[in-house]
């Protein structure tokens, strides 16, 4: 089995008023949570997509820039919507891939270890969406079998993957995190401020 991942992060942070992904949290550029959690996985490649020329996001992703599950593309038009970065990262994901991990690029509380359940629960049936679930409500990131490429392929406006899910709901397997995964996401100044006052005792944390 073959996983690789997409991280989307060419958003344009309209609600935030600046570019989000750079800001640290716990001392580390919100990306690069995401970024560390994904090559400390078992995925067997990713790729982060990002948006047009920002030096100093390409400054955040030089430690990673040579490691050999790493690449990243460039999305000349964001402003197209999500879909326009997910086609982008799908397109690079090698064609015998069993399996496609959407991962957004702001949700720093993402770890090895969540990603790593995911990958177990589709291991045992590649021919499933997988997502995680916190207290029922499903959330990312999203494992897509293969069979469902050309359909991410297809996608369009700001939605991402969710309409492809929305469609094929008999195929979700959804696997309850519960306290395991804080989920929370930088939208807003105030989203940053409320998980830089969370605990962070997750910093490292892998299992």
């Amino acid at each position: 089995m073959r996983v690789e991942g997409v991280i989307l992060a060419a958003g344009l942070s309209t609600r935030m008023g600046k570019a989000k992904l750079v800001i640290e949290i716990d001392g580390l550029a919100l990306v690069m949570w995401v970024v560390r959690a994904a090559l400390q996985s078992a995925l067997d490649r990713v790729v982060l997509v990002a948006g047009p020329s920002d030096p100093l996001l390409e400054e955040i992703l030089r430690p990673v820039s040579d490691h050999p599950k790493f690449t990243s593309v460039v999305n000349p038009h964001p402003e197209r919507g999500m879909s326009s970065s997910l086609v982008m990262g799908v397109s690079e994901i090698r064609t015998d891939a069993t399996g496609i991990l959407i991962m957004l690029g702001d949700q720093p509380r993402l770890t090895a270890g969540i990603i790593n359940e995911l990958l177990a629960v589709f291991e045992a049936d590649p021919s499933r969406i997988v997502l995680p679930s916190v207290q029922g409500r499903r959330t990312t990131p999203v494992l897509f079998p293969a069979c469902l490429r050309s359909d991410l392929l297809r996608t369009t406006g700001d939605v991402g993957g969710r309409d492809v899910v929305n469609r094929n709901t008999h195929k979700i397997v959804q696997v309850e995190m519960g306290s395991r995964y804080d989920d929370s996401d930088a939208d807003t100044p105030e989203d940053v401020c409320i998980l830089k006052a969370r605990t962070s005792s997750d910093k490292g944390d892998t299992e």
